[in-house]
């Protein structure tokens, strides 16, 4: 963003050297458009730095949330390797993914998560 400024910079020294000043009505036109030229480059680094930090902020506010995800549920790197099954309900007709792991055990009824009611129970197989 610093090639605004040199730019800026270029047309004011172009103004100057052409021997532009504020005695002419058009002199008083290209001075004031060169000033506001100025004030919008000053502004555009402004909001260009600015926009960099919170760039980096937001970079890191996610960063510290997956950490909270990670501890909140328990997720893990190795989370995304388990097997899951995806089941569809007998009463709600919904399809349901369930890590392989839910069907080892032979005691537990496992229960649809939409409807709460039994997709299988422990004396099914």
């Amino acid at each position: 963003m610093e090639h605004l400024k040199e730019r800026v910079s270029y047309i004011r020294g172009l103004a100057d050297g052409l021997g532009v000043d504020d005695t002419t009505n058009e002199g008083k036109i290209l001075l004031n458009i060169v000033d506001l030229l100025d004030e919008m480059a000053d502004a555009i680094v402004e909001l260009d730095t600015s926009q960099s930090e919170l760039d980096e902020y937001v970079e890191i506010l996610d960063e510290n949330l997956a950490d909270v995800e990670n501890q909140v549920y328990g997720y893990e790197e190795e989370d995304e390797e388990k097997n899951y099954i995806e089941v569809e309900c007998p009463n709600c007709k919904g399809i349901v993914l369930f890590e392989q792991e839910t069907f080892d055990y032979d005691d537990e009824d496992i229960i649809c998560p939409n409807c709460n009611k039994p997709i299988y129970t422990d004396d099914e197989e």
